[in-house]
Order: C-alpha cells, then sequence, then structure tokens
C-alpha cells in the first residue's frame, strides 16, 4: 500500500480521489440536521421492526422455484 499520493498509479490515484470527494459529500450530509435526522430516524425504525422468521434449508427450497420451471 502507497504511503504518499506521489507513489501512487494513475488508476489508484483516481480511485482515491473518488474516496476523498464521498467521504467530503457524506460528512456534509451528516452536518446537514434535517438529513441527519431521517438517517437516525431510519434506523430506530430497523431497529424495531419484527425480524423475519427464520427458515430451515429445507422450507427455504420448498418455496423456492427452479430456473428451469
Amino acid at each position: 500500500m502507497a504511503l504518499r499520493r506521489e507513489d501512487l498509479s494513475p488508476e489508484q490515484l483516481e480511485h482515491q480521489r473518488a474516496l476523498d470527494r464521498s467521504w467530503t459529500e457524506a460528512q456534509r450530509d451528516l452536518a446537514d440536521p434535517e438529513f441527519r435526522n431521517y438517517l437516525e430516524q431510519s434506523l430506530r425504525q430497523l431497529d424495531t421492526k419484527e425480524l423475519a422468521p427464520l427458515l430451515t434449508r429445507e422450507e427455504f427450497l420448498a418455496q423456492t422455484k427452479a430456473s428451469d420451471e
């Protein structure tokens, strides 16, 4: 792994720039109180949802059609 940007290939440098842009946008979004509230509310809803019942392998296969049918 390169420690300095000068050591990166052009493809690696472009990838790092994309990661930097993504990080910057994420930080900006999280600083927006309305957007952050939306995210936190969504996470709370996920935490309180009922989990789907677990199926055994046989139960799952019984509910699944083969692709050639």
